[in-house]
């Protein structure tokens, strides 16, 4: 027999991720986004990677219909951005109006400013549970700099800034 939900998500609570806003295209020129944590590398090659998408979120139906969607990888400093897209505002926050984007490879929607991103093409999807499970073929990708925003005991955390290593030097006897 499988374990209740409320021990399920207790146990989760434990499992630290990133955070990133999937995102695709709306109707017209707008775009949506849902935060998620649920995303995981899958295959080098070819370059796959898998998206967990509830079947009740908003996203979840224009993702299957586009055949395309962007996975933006958020730095330690963009919480605000993660919570709109969380739907803690309602539908329109998933909208993410206002923030800047541009098209790559696929026509998703890549966030001008986040950690690194990842324009994937839809190319297998399956049932799991109340989730879809999306796998999407990267076409192209970015990053810059900075620190990942972290999810952990249902909370936002941020990494340390790591301290630089400094290399010892080996000593030459002549």
């Amino acid at each position: 027999m499988p374990v209740n939900a409320d021990q399920f998500r207790s146990a989760l609570r434990l499992w630290a991720s990133g955070v990133s806003i999937v995102t695709t295209r709306r109707d017209g020129e707008g775009m949506l986004g849902i935060t998620v944590s649920s995303f995981s590398s899958l295959s080098l090659d070819p370059p796959l990677v898998v998206i967990c998408i509830a079947r009740e979120a908003r996203s979840h139906d224009l993702i299957a219909a586009r055949r395309a969607f962007a996975v933006n990888i958020l730095r330690e400093d963009q919480r605000p951005l993660s919570d709109r897209a969380a739907g803690r505002e309602g539908e329109e926050g998933n909208w993410l109006q206002g923030v800047a984007w541009r098209r790559v490879a696929t026509g998703a929607p890549v966030l001008e400013d986040c950690l690194a991103w990842l324009d994937c093409a839809l190319v297998a999807s399956h049932e799991g549970g109340d989730h879809t499970l999306f796998v999407g073929r990267v076409e192209a990708a970015g990053q810059t700099e900075g620190r990942p925003l972290i999810w952990f005991g249902s909370a936002y955390r941020t990494l340390a800034p790591v301290a630089p290593t400094r290399r010892r030097r080996s000593a030459v006897r002549k």
